[in-house]
């Protein structure tokens, strides 16, 4: 391919995290294709560069054209920027193989492995995270990336030896798009990306979703957590829900302060930091908190008038399945299944796991079956994805080799 001088003059002279080639176009020019990753905020830095020097020279030797959304415009829930790459399937692997190094340098003061606070979901960063890939593809793509019966998805583990999952697909509605994570040694992940390049490729709808920022988008978003719900949580609810809490707070009866005490009491027992949740507020303030973060799992549910009567309160029951790793189904269980019974007991939700060995079809995930109000299912939801996060969190201090 020539050179095209104007252009390439040019280029450095745009804003290195809008860095883009001003002659292609959203479709893509021939044998061009997308690839949009999530990169965490502790790499943004080192991959774009000492004014935009990095991702700039990284342009030019692939040939790609790589888009970052803006520093504090993150994906919903997380703290990861959404990077967009256009270019040849060898820029686009190139260009990943690059970000992927960067995953992997990890400052020590992002490691944090303590208990997450059960008010701040996904704000700190899992040392696994060092050992993912995350990519964002189009609901058609995704389609292919998992096969007829799942059997895709789990030719691409055989073949490259990572460990792949798609965030959950809800009934009833289709997202436009789907969060691959795919977690192994460098090369084990380098082998897995390409091979989803491949279906990226093969995909004529691959272009369908080109944004970069998710700050204007109405309807629900994938997950970016392959567990938990299909749905992502954002973890800029805390000033609106503390607000909930404190006008809540004043309405609860004494039964209500008992239930509260009981059931942030069983919390702390986990390790979740419940003394002063962040916020100094007391207990019954604090499960108002939990009330909101909870009804915000699913954006229509909106905070106002939401309290923690209403997480007990009978209304339509509705049915949620959400897949959860046949390695961490002990964490959920508890001794005894006596964790599993606190959280039926705390939200008011029914809680079912699939039987030892029967798994979604294509992954070694058990189907967890959450069944209650609104309210109570996604209470339920919310402490499940945060028992995940603890328990996946304490083995990354205490590496042992699990299921």
């Amino acid at each position: 391919m020539e050179a095209d001088p104007p252009d390439s003059r040019k280029r450095p002279l745009e804003t290195p995290t809008e860095a883009s080639s001003t002659k292609r176009t959203n479709t893509g020019e021939e044998g061009e294709y997308f690839l949009k990753v999530l990169i965490p905020s502790y790499a943004a830095g080192s991959i774009i560069g000492k004014g935009g020097q990095t991702i700039v020279q990284l342009q030019k030797e692939t040939g790609a054209t790589i888009k970052l959304s803006k520093s504090k415009d993150f994906y919903p829930g997380t703290t990861e920027r959404v990077c967009l790459v256009q270019g040849t399937v060898e820029a686009l692997n190139g260009v990943h193989d690059f970000i992927a190094e960067k995953v992997r340098e990890m400052p020590q003061s992002s490691q944090k492995s303590e208990p997450v606070s059960i008010l701040q979901p996904q704000t700190t960063v899992n040392p696994d995270r060092i050992k993912q890939a995350k990519l964002i593809v189009p609901n058609s793509t995704a389609g292919l990336i998992i096969g007829k019966g799942g059997a895709t998805v789990k030719a691409v583990m055989e073949q490259s030896g990572a460990w792949v999952q798609l965030s959950q697909k809800p009934e009833g509605i289709n997202l436009q798009e789907r969060v691959v994570t795919i977690s192994g040694e460098p090369e084990q992940n380098r082998k897995a990306v390409e091979i989803i390049v491949q279906k990226i490729q093969e995909d004529p709808q691959s272009s369908s979703c080109l944004n970069i920022s998710y700050s204007n988008i109405t309807g629900p978003v994938a997950n970016s957590n392959p567990t938990g719900s299909p749905y992502a949580n954002s973890a800029e609810v805390m000033p609106a829900a503390a607000a909930a809490a404190a006008a809540t707070a004043s309405s609860l009866s004494g039964n209500d302060l008992l239930t509260i005490t009981s059931a942030l009491n069983t919390l702390a027992s986990y390790g979740y930091n419940t003394n002063s949740l962040g916020l100094g507020l007391n207990p019954a303030a604090a499960s108002g908190v939990l009330a909101a973060v909870a009804a915000n799992a699913n954006p229509a549910a909106g905070l106002g008038g939401f309290s923690l009567g209403s997480l007990l309160a009978e209304g339509a029951k509705e049915v949620v399945e959400i897949a959860v790793p046949e390695n961490l189904v002990g964490a959920i269980l508890g001794k005894g299944g006596k964790t599993l019974v606190e959280y039926q007991e705390l939200t008011g939700a029914r809680i079912q796991i699939s039987k030892k060995g029967e798994f979604i079809p294509g992954t070694r995930n058990r189907k967890v079956t959450i069944t209650g109000s609104q309210a109570a299912t996604q209470a339920a939801q919310y402490l499940i994805s945060q028992r995940i996060t603890y328990e996946q969190g304490v083995r990354a201090t205490n590496p042992q080799k699990v299921g």
